[in-house]
């Protein structure tokens, strides 16, 4: 009996160990098997006919051990095929994996439908064998299929690096970020090449939509035309990091069915490319052709560097830093030249000027711009033009003498620094040379050599206004980058810089004539 017993023990023992022999492991314990026909597409792929295309193949070891695997990739007749369908290979390690892309061919006259690609891969692990299918589908559609899915919505320029529209700068227009010969020369010489943020000037943004029922694998891009001869301009291609910027410029994108997406792509350029108008043309391509599905053709403006804005910035330096140097040098026979209670009257009106023109708009400027926009020079001008010039002709009319200006708006400058913490160098540049053309003009009218004429004052009040609106403006765009419409430039200059002026010009000799009498 014993013996029986014994026996039957052992037989229970050693069944749970050969059955675990005789299963061995199942294939998803062994391996990941994938198949991407074409590359990139996880479901059903599409393609357009004449197209040319790769198959991704992946296998993966999940065992330790060496694991021979044979794949074979069964591509329909009608496709031709560029490599070899069958690989094989072995792997060593657990996590150890291989990959291919298999090159083939959609000529253009294979009929339209869906083609079923089979792929098999073929595993041995130890005395295990399994044989594992992928069955996947490709879409052949025509052109005419393809155009009627894709198409481009909007393109924008500028945008930034997601596709979103940039405000801060005029719209269908690039900025050329020129750099100096002598800023050249110097990388020249140190043998530095162009970095990525030296070459991008900005980004478009191109807004692709799919009206079909499945996903389509799609290829963004753009190139930029001479707008007379249709001819791509090779400057916007400079070479970056050894290779075409053309390289970077694009997008590789899988457009689901029934959806939108915003791409945004940088746009390159190199210091030879001239300002002027440009074609930039969105081409959206379905991968693997060379085939347009959609295109837009959009008219660009590329701005450069303003060189009449740095002249006039050079001359305004160096005009207030002569004219600031004389006057300190000789600050004591300028001082004496005027009496007490004249001093005392232009401090007066310098500090009305500031509390009735600097602290009020302090608070109204940003309300200003929130509520007119770019309109808002049609209000602030109220107090920068027609109240300033109130006060600063009024002034003259009292004391009909040169340097009456030049100190008014001095110490309304140093109020404002001083109280409001204005010092910045445009600010300075621009009192300087507003000061100085306006004494410049009021002596030539002869309103501060006692010949008081309406007219011409204020006409000389608002060509003054007028050049040192222009002067300003190229200040801010030379020194802060900052770009502006041509509309809103002479619109600032004439009714701004003339328009009201004069009116405040004209007010001024009213209430400068009032008040002489009450001194008198």
């Amino acid at each position: 009996m014993k013996p029986i017993l014994l026996a039957l023990v052992l037989v229970l023992l050693t069944l749970p160990l050969s059955t675990a022999q005789d299963v061995g492991f199942a294939p998803e314990e062994m391996f990941s098997f994938s198949v991407q026909v074409p590359y990139g597409a996880k479901e059903g792929g599409l393609a357009v006919q004449g197209s040319n295309l790769s198959a991704y193949l992946f296998v993966e070891s999940f065992q330790h051990g060496d694991m021979d695997v044979r794949v074979h990739l069964d591509l329909p007749d009608e496709f031709e095929v560029k490599d070899e369908t069958v690989q094989m290979f072995r792997l060593h390690t657990e996590y150890d994996d291989w990959y291919r892309f298999i090159d083939f061919h959609v000529p253009p006259d294979v009929p339209c439908g869906i083609y079923t690609i089979n792929t098999t891969a073929y595993i041995d692990f130890g005395d295990q064998h399994e044989i594992i299918e992928r069955k996947t589908t490709l879409r052949v559609a025509s052109k005419n299929e393809i155009s009627d899915m894709i198409s481009i919505v909007s393109v924008v320029i500028p945008s930034d690096e997601d596709g979103v529209g940039d405000p801060s700068r005029p719209e269908n227009s690039i900025i050329l970020q020129e750099a100096s010969p002598f800023i050249n020369k110097i990388k020249k010489i140190a043998g530095m090449g162009d970095s990525n943020e030296d070459v991008r000037v900005s980004y478009v943004g191109v807004e692709i939509e799919n009206n079909g029922d499945e996903a389509v694998p799609l290829i963004v891009s753009y190139e930029i035309l001479d707008i007379k001869t249709m001819q791509e301009i090779g400057e916007f291609k400079p070479t970056l990091m050894g290779m075409s910027s053309k390289t970077f410029s694009y997008s590789n994108i899988i457009l689901p069915a029934r959806s939108s997406k915003v791409v945004g792509l940088p746009i390159y350029t190199t210091d030879s490319v001239m300002g002027g108008e440009y074609l930039l043309r969105a081409r959206v391509t379905v991968t693997g052709s060379n085939w347009d599905a959609a295109t837009s053709d959009n008219k660009i403006t590329a701005i450069s560097r303003n060189w009449t804005s740095v002249v006039v910035s050079l001359v305004a330096f160096f005009l207030s830093i002569t004219t600031i140097g004389i006057f300190v040098s000789r600050s004591n026979e300028i001082m004496n030249s005027f009496k007490t209670r004249h001093l005392v009257m232009i401090s007066l009106f310098g500090t009305a000027s500031f509390a009735a023109v600097n602290i009020p708009m302090t608070f109204l400027w940003e309300i200003s711009h929130a509520v007119f926009g770019p309109f808002s020079f049609l209000f602030t001008g109220i107090f920068y033009e027609v109240i300033l010039y109130m006060l600063i002709v009024a002034a003259v009319v009292l004391i009909p003498k040169p340097g009456v200006v030049f100190l008014l708006l001095m110490v309304r400058y140093l109020l404002n620094g001083i109280v409001l913490g204005h010092f910045n160098p445009v600010f300075l540049l621009s009192y300087s040379v507003n000061a100085i053309i306006l004494e410049i003009m009021l002596y030539a009218a002869g309103t501060t050599r006692g010949n008081m004429d309406k007219l011409k004052t204020g006409l000389a009040c608002g060509v003054a206004d007028a050049i040192s609106q222009y002067v300003s403006f190229s200040l801010w765009m030379v020194l802060y980058r900052l770009f502006y419409s041509d509309w809103y430039l002479k619109a600032n200059i004439l009714i701004d810089g003339f328009i009201y002026t004069f009116i405040g010009a004209w007010l001024g000799i009213k209430l400068g004539s009032k008040l002489k009498k009450v001194v008198e």
